[in-house]
Parts: C-alpha cells; structure tokens; sequence
C-alpha cells in the first residue's frame, strides 16, 4: 500500500477509447513538483506552507464564454467510451477513481470540488459520497428546493487541481472553491467553461468531462461474489455495502487525443492525495492556536492510508516545550477526525521514513510517561478498528486517539546526540 508507485501509461487499453495514464500521484516527490516545478522555494518549507500560502491569496477561477475545443457526445454509451477498471472482484462495477466533481449552489453560489467514485453499471451510472461531505451539503440545500444538482466530472486535470480538491475543514471551509487555490500555487487562473447540457459549468483543460445531474434518487450498491462488500478502501480493507446516489449523465465532451487518468484504491497516489489535505488542515490548526514556532515539519504517512498516521517534527526551544507539543498534537487529534495518532519526533529524525520514525519510537519512546490517550473522539468510519466489533460498547467512526511523544526531555538533549543521520 505504501509503496512508491510509477508512472504508467497504456495506451491501447481492452476497452474504452482512450489511452490510460496511472501513477501521477504516487510518490511525494511528485507532489512536491507539481506544487513547485521550478524550485522557487527551500527544501525546509512544507507542502503544506506551499498550500497555506495559496489559500491566503487564492486566484478565483475564469469563465470563458465558450469552451475549448472539444468533441461532444450526447446521452453517451460510457461502457463503450471509458476505458474504466474492475479493481478488484467484489467490484459493484468498472469505477472512475479520479472524477472531480465540480458543483454550484445555484442560489448562495457556494461551490465544491472533490473526487469521488463513480460506478458504470449496465443501467445505470452511481456516485459515492460522504454523508457529511461539502457535495452532499450542496445537494441536500438543492433537494430542498425541488431541484436536481448539475455537475461536472472531470478527468485528468493539472495535479495541482487534484491537490486542492484533497483539502478539507479547516484548510478549507464549505463553500470556498479550492481552484482559488490551485490558481494561486499556479500563479493563473483556473478556466471555466459552460456545460453542453445542462447550465453547469467544467474545468476547461480537463482531458474528459461528463456532464450529469443529482437528485434523492438512490439505489444499492451491489458487489460481487463477496457478499456485502463492495470496493477495496485505501486503508486496505473492503468497505460493505450501502445506498448510494443516481448520476444522470446528460453528455460526455473530451479534447483532442484525451487521455483517460486513473488511480486504484488502497495505494500510495490516494494516500499521497490525502495525505496532502490532512497536512494542510494540520498547520492551519498549529497557526490559529500555537504562538511559538517549533514545528518545522508536518507529513502524513502513507502507511495510514495519508489520513490516520501524522508526524509532527519539532524542534524543542526551552523547557516548556515538552508540554507544548503534546498540547499541538492534541488540537490535532479534536480537530481533524480522519486522524489517529500522532508521532511527535525531533528534528534529527526524518519524519518522511518509517524507518526513522520507528527508530525515535524504539529509543526515545516509553509507554508510561509517553504515550497520551485522548478522550473519545469523532475518528475515521473505515478504520475497522472504531466499531463495537473491535471495542464493545464503541460507536461507529469514534475512537480514544494516541499521542507517541518521540521525542527527547528538553534537559537531556545533549546525551541523545545521534552517532549518525
């Protein structure tokens, strides 16, 4: 799962009519370049610190009178089209994993970006969502009016795009349009263009668009030999079945020579993706309540699928420090549910490997003075470690959190001195 993943193209896939490129995302050196190709800024500033900056200063995106030019299918046949993939085989269907959705409120002009799954069955098309994501807000204000919620799904877009999209609360709050962001770590602005179908509108660049609708239609999501499951989670196991929405697609638009873009569940790029937002939320919590400034790193690690796993490298000051960084890792863990636990390391560990970090753990780690239980807390509903069947008497998504203090006491520095690094 948390291995390195390449880059890949096929392009003569066994079905669909375009070539299929995986692995954009599936090294953190990757995202490191796409979020500054040039190397503008020192190696010590964090992704998240990129991604801070751009939030601060988003570049609203631009809406073209007419689109690019593109090749437009009505009421298209998407089995026939898209070379989508059965990943594993409780599969309800061959699912798009990079669909970034993009939404509208009609009235309040809040608007979303997010990636979802979206499954081609012989009928009918489904879309999953979080129950208490920015999408399903939008479409429960628009169910509430008697209207049907028009989006766009885009595929293969520039990464930066992707990376906004991945951030949430309290990075981003609801109804602010993340390809603000992506146009500010761009330095341009994110072009819009008016649907085909419907009034919606859809990432101009995008490689592939489909142009759909939402409303209260739901309908099961069925697996297969494996009853009850459905589609592999990126923290490693099946996730059970359940209601999910009706997409009714209207049109499928795609530029010249498109390229179809792709990642698998449970692998490095969701959890790079993830990782990324979980980051980002992470400094803006340290930012808004810690004054002093020990944190120099913050990396979520890909072996928590980049959500349940978070290492906060410090750099200890003066004595009060020792309370500090558990008092930062403890906002973390209230405030972010879709983490777990939090490493805390000095800064002669590297807080992007295991290795390191498990180093720390076996040396500067004991249980009885250095190992914090938080209170129960909103957790992660696709850890199967939070429910009754792990923990009697436990509610579904919430969990006691840990805090691992790898760190050394602020008085014994000197004696932990590293022989190498």
């Amino acid at each position: 799962m948390s291995a390195i993943q390449p880059l890949q193209i096929w392009h003569h896939p066994t079905r669909g009519q375009f070539p299929v490129l995986m692995g954009v995302f599936g090294d953190r050196e990757r995202i490191r370049f796409f979020l500054d190709p040039q190397r503008k800024y020192a190696c010590h500033i964090s992704n998240a610190e990129l991604i801070s900056g751009a939030i601060a200063r988003p570049e609203p995106p631009y809406l073209l009178a007419h689109s690019s030019d593109r090749t437009v299918i009505f009421s298209p046949d998407l089995n026939t089209l898209l070379p989508v993939l059965k990943y594993s085989s409780v599969d309800p269907g061959p699912t798009v994993t990079l669909g970034l959705v993009y939404a509208r409120d009609t009235k309040s002009g809040a608007e979303n970006c997010s990636f979802h799954r979206i499954t081609i069955k012989p009928g009918s098309v489904t879309i999953a969502m979080s129950s208490t994501g920015h999408l399903r807000r939008l479409l429960d204000a628009h169910s509430l009016r008697g209207q049907r919620l028009e989006i766009s799904v885009n595929i293969g877009l520039d990464p930066v795009v992707y990376i906004a999209s991945a951030l949430s609360q309290p990075a981003v709050k609801y109804g602010e349009n993340e390809l603000g962001i992506a146009g500010a770590i761009r330095k341009q602005k994110i072009e819009l263009a008016p649907c085909f179908s419907h009034s919606g509108v859809f990432i101009n660049h995008a490689e592939i668009v489909l142009e759909a609708s939402i409303g209260n239609e739901t309908e099961m999501e069925s697996g297969g030999r494996a009853s009850g499951l459905s589609m592999p989670e990126y923290l490693g196991y099946y996730s059970s079945t359940g209601r999910v929405s009706t997409l009714l697609v209207t049109a499928l638009s795609h530029r010249v020579n498109a390229i179809y873009q792709t990642l698998s569940g449970p692998g490095r790029e969701q959890s790079e993706l993830l990782g990324v937002g979980v980051e980002s939320s992470a400094l803006t919590l340290i930012t808004r309540h810690v004054t002093s400034k020990i944190v120099n790193n913050i990396v979520s690690l890909p072996a928590g699928g980049g959500h349940l796993l978070l290492v906060l490298q410090v750099r200890k000051k003066q004595q009060n420090d020792d309370e500090n960084v558990i008092v930062m890792a403890n906002i973390i863990l209230e405030n972010i549910p879709v983490t777990k636990h939090v490493f805390i390391v000095d800064e002669d560990v590297n807080p992007y490997s295991h290795s390191d970090v498990m180093w720390a753990l076996a040396t500067r780690f004991r249980a009885e003075t250095d190992l914090y239980i938080t209170r129960c807390l909103q957790g992660n509903p696709l850890d199967p470690s939070q429910s009754s069947l792990y923990i009697p008497d436990t509610k579904k998504g919430q969990t006691k959190k840990s805090v691992f203090d790898c760190t050394v006491p602020f008085r014994l520095k000197k004696k932990f001195r590293r022989a190498f690094i």
